[in-house]
């Protein structure tokens, strides 16, 4: 039998094309404050703590193999061993960031299917009804289709804006606003644009447990959106008027008439980018739901597969329409909490009892560097960033 084994640089990709999703969208609302050389270094701050989780995920998936035997081991089920409180704490954060998104998502994509509607039609109930019956009725190859045709319209998108906003953009912006003191607060998006760790078990069996061919691919693919996202940031920021604080960047270039066809660009790299996100988070949190009510996802009945739609898009259709400007709200939620509990306490907990706590063989050598130092640097991080976070979003209620 001939071996499967993916190459470095298709894990890589798959890498980078979960990376760069909607998550995006929000980086210029949340930098514009702090300014685009401290929310850079900010950025690059976060690349390496994501990296390092990723890192940590795939050294967890590799023990795994060996104690279990089993290759095809899902993000959840490698916190089983932590036990509870751990494991409730991570089924809590995974559901708690599916949905948050899926929030933001729905709210975002009515907001730009909105000039199409009529006045008395809501843009979130539209653009959930379109996209849960797609999703419901096509079979999984027109979907991967569609899908793959809808990501190069994300990247042809992308390469257009930058191209058409550096003609329009002021580079001298990018020097002369910055204000430090507000990167502590754009740091929840910038960890929830570099999100993909939901893949690496994926990428470690794609790559039969090679650990030098996963590093590259995890390091590779993350530092090709990370490269993008700058590049995005500077063009968005550098088309912004000088003293916009308080206002979308993205909503200002889509509704400003004299940004020409930037704005359309804008608006449709948002809509494809929601497009490819929506259909990830969907299916993660379907199998999510099938794996606490134990029905089997190949097997469905169609009046259980409703059932689980309506589930998966009801609850965050009502909250869009509740608020309809709580898109950056929830990914900043999304990325404070969720995030952070998920891929940032959760890998290194288990590290560290791996590693330190017990006697059980290990199947490979640390992926990170930097031994119970760079273990207890990434767990610090999220524990300092969730109380931050804790603080300002929650502490004016008990004031």
């Amino acid at each position: 039998m001939r071996r499967n084994e993916g190459s470095v640089w298709g894990s890589a990709a798959l890498v980078a094309g979960t990376t760069v999703g909607a998550g995006v969208l929000a980086l210029p609302a949340a930098t514009v404050s702090a300014g685009f050389l401290p929310s850079t270094t900010a950025l690059l701050v976060a690349w390496v703590i994501m990296t390092a989780s990723g890192l940590f995920i795939a050294e967890l998936t590799l023990n795994r193999w060996v104690t279990t035997g089993k290759p095809g081991l899902g993000l959840l089920e490698l916190f089983d061993s932590l036990g509870n409180p751990w494991k409730t704490i991570g089924s809590a954060a995974y559901f708690f960031l599916h949905y948050a998104m899926m929030v933001a998502y729905i709210a975002q994509g009515g907001v730009n299917v909105d000039f199409l509607l009529p006045e008395n039609v809501s843009g979130p109930v539209v653009f959930a009804a379109l996209t849960s019956s797609g999703l419901f009725l096509a079979s999984s190859s027109i979907i991967e289709q569609t899908n793959n045709i809808m990501v190069l319209g994300v990247a042809a998108a992308f390469v257009a804006i930058v191209a058409v906003g550096a003609n329009s953009a002021d580079w001298s912006l990018l020097v002369t606003q910055a204000n430090p003191s507000a990167v502590l607060s754009c740091f929840p998006i910038l960890l929830l644009a570099l999100v993909y760790q939901n893949i690496v078990p994926t990428v470690v069996q794609q790559l039969e447990g090679d650990r030098r061919k996963i590093t590259l691919a995890l390091t590779t693919g993350t530092i090709i959106p990370l490269i993008m996202f700058i590049a995005w940031n500077a063009v968005v920021l550098a088309n912004v008027p000088q003293g916009v604080m308080d206002v979308d960047p993205l909503a200002l270039l889509q509704q400003d008439q004299n940004m020409g066809v930037l704005g359309p660009l804008v608006t449709t790299f948002s809509t494809l980018a929601l497009l490819t996100s929506i259909i990830g988070f969907t299916y993660g949190l379907l199998d999510a739901w099938t794996d606490v009510l134990q029905w089997r996802v190949d097997q469905l009945k169609p009046s259980n597969k409703l059932a689980l739609f309506a589930l998966i898009y009801v609850p965050p259709t009502l909250l869009s329409l509740f608020n309809p400007a709580i898109f950056f709200q929830a990914l900043d939620y999304g990325g404070a909490f969720g995030v952070s509990t998920l891929f940032l306490v959760l890998p290194p907990l288990l590290i560290w009892q791996e590693r330190y706590q017990r006697n059980t063989p290990l199947a490979t050598p640390p992926l990170v560097p930097g031994g119970k130092v760079s273990v207890a640097a990434i767990l610090s991080v999220a524990t300092v960033l969730i109380l931050q976070q804790g603080v300002e979003k929650f502490g004016p209620l008990f004031v």
